[in-house]
């Protein structure tokens, strides 16, 4: 992970809201990569947001990319880093989100 590595999930996702943590764990769930892959991958999309100059994190948005991205993986095919999957998705087809406030 990255240098703040020693912080556990739970105090990383403290931010998150409860809905948006809960919609985390449910795909999660439905994916064959672990907590700590995600996590990972979520770091890894923080940063992509932060070069981009984009201060906003929304959390759910990005938990819906990272879980489409986990679906593109062939069946049968082994597992790729989830992190480099997301990186390559984000390089590729860029993220676009819409809050209530930019209606």
């Amino acid at each position: 992970m990255s240098s703040s590595s020693g912080e556990s999930a739970r105090d990383y996702l403290a931010s998150w809201s409860g809905e948006d943590r809960e919609y985390l764990f449910s795909v999660i769930e439905e994916s064959d990569y672990s907590l700590a892959d995600w996590i990972e991958a979520i770091r890894s999309f923080e940063q992509y947001l932060a070069v981009k100059g984009e201060e906003r994190r929304p959390w759910r948005e990005m938990a819906g990319y990272l879980h489409c991205c986990t679906q593109m993986a062939s069946p049968g095919i082994p597992l790729g880093n989830l992190k480099v999957i997301v990186n390559k998705a984000l390089t590729e087809f860029g993220f676009e989100f819409m809050n209530e406030s930019q209606g």
